[in-house]
């Protein structure tokens, strides 16, 4: 593991770099991307929290359910910050339990499913408000449950499926209003279920795989009217493909798993017609699977666990045809590296694979063999460094990292060694069990327990990975006149960082003006000026700062 500074490594001399329009603040430690200048904040203990059940962000704010003191499990709503995560509604009021789930962002509401005594289990809809916070209808009337599931964003209303007593669990939409919600089509007449599953959203139309008598378990298309359904029939005849892992690869194709005729569980693609629905490639050749699994977009392509004769399971990618699909690196020769958790953060692969010898750590591709590595021997040896799931923020990941010192600790990383590190010691004495859960505005959100009690943490991670920074001021020999010098002085910014000096007249940039010290010409008569220094360091994110305005420049 590498040596991070924590908290702030600073220096105010530039002796060195005087006059120089790039300076570099001297040290003798090279600066860290990661660093502890932006601290975890406790955003609430709670009896239950269901971090493991799917939040949804919106705006700068998330969405969850949780338990506190005596209420029961209700939707949550947070900021990011202690005082600003609160109750949304008491669907259930006192301590009895809504239990929402499937907490699913579309447009400026969020759909999620609860159960009250009086109407069963329904879908309801919030804009953040408690006021905002309703019934959308009651699909299945009385206290029978509709039972929705599959929440779906498509465009501006929602996809799921559910039941409304008559027609059986069908393929629903709605806007948010029970005018708006409604069966769009009966797919299997009459009162028998059509079991829905793996629904994805694809530039406008849906796909999902739904089970038919006499047809099997196939993938099926939408754009959400009614007619405008297609079943692919994948093996034709009663015999299942059982497609998985359905995953948007461009327009409106998607990529998934399937059980063709003669060729195993192995990689297709559709773009919504019989045509244009094809298996890319039959990698393990004959009726053997590739035990293809955890597909993900990735830029253009889709990238996947999978195996090949001569590999174990290892990371794969495709961008739909057998020419552009294939492993992209073996990390674990003569073995399987198992990648697993894949996510794209920054036009890059992070994923999780556990290397013999290495245990399981924090790995990113850029698709080639050569851009594909460890990012970090978090947990040096077999011991594994990464707990839980990777969590996208900006250009980089969060996760439960345990270095097997500190236990499973807030863990940031930018997909560099030196910007990967462990953000605190939040649960002292190897007893951390936090896990990444949330990406939300500047911040990630981490579960933990504190004390015994389940509890939300907030790290600022785009400060975390920002230059530490100080307001320069301008220093002058004489007054302030025509002729003159003029010299910034930058302040206390991060070790090794590099800083670029703008002098401006009136709020606007000098022309040529990028020195440390500036001398004062007629065009500045009568004008107020100012500098601007930007600092910039690998892995942080660039900080500019702007110094107070001098008086009014004078005549010579």
């Amino acid at each position: 593991m590498h040596t991070h500074l924590r908290g702030r490594a600073t220096a105010s001399g530039l002796a060195a770099a005087v006059g120089l329009a790039t300076l570099v603040v001297a040290g003798s430690t090279a600066p860290a991307a990661a660093h502890g200048n932006a601290a975890p904040v406790v955003l609430k203990s709670f009896t239950t929290v269901s971090a493991e059940q799917q939040m949804a962000v919106l705006g700068n704010r998330f969405l969850f359910a949780a338990a506190a003191e005596t209420g029961g499990v209700e939707p949550y709503i947070s900021d990011g910050t202690a005082a600003g995560t609160r109750l949304l509604a008491d669907v259930v009021p006192g301590a009895g339990s809504s239990s929402p789930t499937e907490f699913t962002t579309v447009a400026n509401r969020v759909y999620f499913t609860a159960t009250t005594p009086a109407t069963g289990r329904e879908l309801w809809v919030t804009d953040g408000t408690t006021a905002g916070t309703t019934l959308v209808e009651d699909v299945f009337p009385g206290a029978g449950s509709g039972l929705p599931n599959g929440l779906v964003p498509l465009g501006d209303r929602l996809l799921l499926s559910v039941d409304d007593g008559t027609h059986g669990a069908e393929l629903w939409t709605s806007k948010g209003t029970a005018a708006t919600t409604s069966l769009v089509e009966d797919l299997t007449v009459g009162p028998d279920d059509t079991p829905i599953t793996d629904l994805t959203a694809a530039s406008g139309v849906a796909y999902f795989r739904a089970f038919f008598a006499g047809v099997g378990s196939e993938i099926v298309r939408t754009d959400g009217t009614d007619g405008g359904t297609q079943v692919i029939d994948v093996t034709p005849g009663p015999v299942s493909s059982s497609p998985q892992d359905i995953t948007h690869l461009s327009g409106s194709t998607v990529v998934f798993s399937a059980d063709g005729p003669g060729s195993g569980r192995e990689l297709w693609r559709s773009n919504g017609t019989p045509a244009g629905t094809q298996l890319i490639e039959d990698a393990v050749p004959g009726g053997n699977d590739s035990a293809i699994s955890g597909l993900a977009r990735v830029g253009d392509a889709v990238f996947y666990r999978g195996t090949h004769p001569t590999q174990g399971q290892e990371l794969f990618a495709t961008r739909g045809t057998a020419a552009t699909t294939g492993i992209v690196k073996d990390l674990a020769l003569g073995a399987s590296s198992n990648p697993a958790d894949i996510v794209e953060s920054g036009g890059r692969a992070y994923f999780t694979a556990d290397v013999p010898g290495a245990g399981r750590e924090v790995h990113v591709s850029d698709g080639t063999v050569a851009g594909t590595a460890r990012v970090e021997d978090v947990r040096p040896g077999p011991g594994d460094g990464v707990e839980g799931r990777l969590v996208r923020h900006g250009r980089g990941v969060a996760f439960g990292g345990n270095d097997g010192v500190s236990g499973t600790e807030p863990w940031l990383s930018n997909g560099s060694a030196a910007g990967t590190d462990r953000v605190r010691d939040v649960v002292p004495a190897n007893q951390g069990e936090a896990r990444a859960v949330l990406s939300v505005g500047p911040r990630v959100v981490f579960h933990t327990l504190l004390e015994g009690q389940p509890t939300l943490l907030a790290v600022d991670a785009q400060r975390w990975f920002s230059v530490d920074s100080a307001t320069p001021k301008i220093i002058r020999k004489a007054t302030l006149r025509v002729g003159k010098k003029v010299v910034v002085v930058p302040g206390a910014w991060e070790v090794g960082s590099t800083l670029k000096v703008r002098w401006l007249r009136n709020g606007k940039p000098i022309a040529g003006a990028t020195r440390k010290a500036y001398r004062l010409t007629k065009a500045d008569l009568g004008k107020k000026i100012r500098v601007r220094v930007t600092g910039t360091a690998p892995g942080h994110n660039p900080v500019a700062r702007t110094s107070a305005p001098t008086g009014k420049v004078r005549k010579a």
